[in-house]
């Protein structure tokens, strides 16, 4: 008898709690070592929890948009024939000993189902333990003779949803002759249909709903957790009917519910009018926003703020950048790489603005690591680019690049977006010409870029026009005085008008 239980793993030093997200599998499912389990989110990123081992999903203790701390039991991994009364007692068991035994079984989280009332001996966290024991899914006849479909070598190790794993071997298709085009690369469910359609095979018609059937609409494109999903299918409501009260604007299994008792009142009273939707839409703010308002709030709250600003020709460093991008086709500076690799030469030559408050300790940093916030759906992240002082503008350019598009698919690590000793806010590009930005702490200044116009300027007593940007350094007052400040301003201004002193 085997038995592992699925915990909330620790993704960086900071990460004390994660929230539940999008579930790939339901209990029965069967569970390969590598399949992509569950999506959980902490305060920055989502990962993706991959599974060390194999077994069917048997128990579920946490569901889709619950909280839970680090260690915590989310559900159990055992063998088919594992009865419900051992799952039960290794539950209570975890969740008597506490969460450090329980985090370090890296297994994977999984899918949840609707709740069923817990044993009471099991601790409050356990929200659904399976009535019955679930067997293994016993592989139905091959509803056809795919022919070359067939042949190839073992395709165990093929990366495929376990839905397409199990439809392969209804079919008798080997996994190896299959495009895929899933999540990770993987096999789909989408990928094995189309090519057993293209061999001229004929589907397998699913098995007639036992409740209720999915709605005429398609719904599919809504957003919905889950359980909402799920619950929807049996109740045969359409998510379009539903509000989107869950977080991040999905259905929540509650508004399903209510959809539903609305349904049946409607049915009892047909002449009852429906109520007038609300003038507005409600959604409960992600872990991410949470987040972002807690750290915002602390930061007015405590940091006394505040600002420099300079106005800083650009039309060399816009020549300049022309000649780079021109001189090789994988260049591809922008004036926002020329910000970073400017600031990071004037953190350099006024080191005292490179620097992180912790309570009464101030650490000076040797390197420049530059945060640049970056906008994503949720929110704002702010990936760093390491020693930006020691690196070149292509360089720079390239990594920069890098950590914008990881962090906007939530695939950065927590040491790619916690730190920093300074940070850069580029607003310029949606035309912006100067704005005020709020420091991210524990770094002690933040420098807010507005859009690069032509402005008239006095040169040798004559009138002129040059392309101008509006810079505003953000500065705690407690470590960093007006002169520092200012100070570091002019280092940066001489380095953006004249660019080629910082490509020494």
């Amino acid at each position: 008898m085997t038995i592992s239980a699925i915990s909330m793993p620790k993704w960086g030093m900071e990460m004390s709690e994660g929230l539940v997200s999008d579930w790939h599998f339901a209990i029965g499912d069967t569970i390969q070592a590598g399949d992509d389990v569950v999506d959980v989110e902490t305060s920055k990123i989502v990962n993706t929890v991959t599974a060390t081992g194999s077994g069917v999903l048997r128990a579920i203790t946490a569901q889709s948009g619950e909280t839970l701390a680090v260690g915590a039991i989310l559900g159990v991994l055992a063998d088919a024939d594992t009865s419900d009364e051992e799952i039960a007692a290794f539950i209570r068991s975890k969740s008597a000993s506490g969460t450090s035994e329980v985090a370090a079984e890296p297994v994977a989280p999984t899918q949840p189902a609707p709740q069923s009332p817990a044993p009471p001996a099991v601790a409050a966290a356990v929200v659904e333990l399976p009535a019955r024991a679930i067997a293994s899914v016993t592989p139905l006849p091959a509803a056809v003779q795919l022919g070359a479909l067939a042949a190839g070598e073992d395709d165990s190790q093929v990366a495929a949803s376990p839905v397409a794993r199990r439809l392969a071997a209804q079919y008798g298709v080997n996994l190896n002759n299959i495009s895929a085009s899933g999540r990770h690369g993987r096999v789909s469910k989408s990928d094995l249909e189309a090519a057993v359609s293209a061999a001229g095979g004929k589907l397998i018609s699913p098995a007639p709903a036992t409740t209720h059937s999915r709605p005429a609409v398609d719904d599919s494109l809504i957003k919905a957790t889950p359980v909402a999903r799920r619950l929807a299918q049996e109740l045969g409501i359409s998510l379009a009917d539903c509000r989107c009260s869950g977080d991040r604007g999905r259905v929540s299994k509650a508004d399903v519910e209510a959809a539903a008792a609305l349904q049946r009142k409607l049915e009892i009273f047909p002449d009852l009018p429906a109520d007038e939707p609300e003038p507005y839409l409600t959604n409960t703010m992600s872990g991410m926003r949470k987040t972002i308002a807690a750290r915002l709030q602390q930061s007015k709250q405590t940091a006394p703020h505040f600002r420099v600003q300079v106005d800083v020709e650009i039309d060399n460093l816009l020549a300049v950048r022309q000649q780079i991008n021109a001189s090789s086709s994988q260049a591809r500076v922008s004036v926002n790489d020329f910000i970073i690799k400017a600031c990071a030469s004037a953190l350099m030559q006024v080191p005292g603005v490179n620097v992180q408050l912790e309570g009464d300790t101030i650490r000076q940093f040797r390197h420049a690591d530059i945060s640049v916030a970056v906008a994503i759906d949720e929110g704002l992240i702010t990936p760093i680019v390491r020693q930006a002082d020691t690196k070149g503008l292509i360089a720079i350019s390239q990594e920069t690049r890098d950590l914008a598009t990881r962090a906007k698919i939530n695939r950065l690590q927590a040491d790619e977006f916690q730190g920093g000793s300074f940070c850069i806010s580029n607003l310029g590009m949606y035309g912006v010409k100067q704005f005020d930005a709020i420091i991210n702490p524990p770094q002690a200044a933040i420098l807010a870029v507005g859009s690069g116009e032509q402005r008239p300027v006095v040169k040798n007593g004559s009138l002129q026009v040059a392309t101008v940007m509006t810079l505003t350094l953000s500065s705690d007052h407690r470590i960093i005085d007006g002169a520092l400040a200012a100070q570091f301003m002019a280092s940066l201004k001489g380095f953006l008008e004249q660019p080629a002193t910082m490509l020494g």
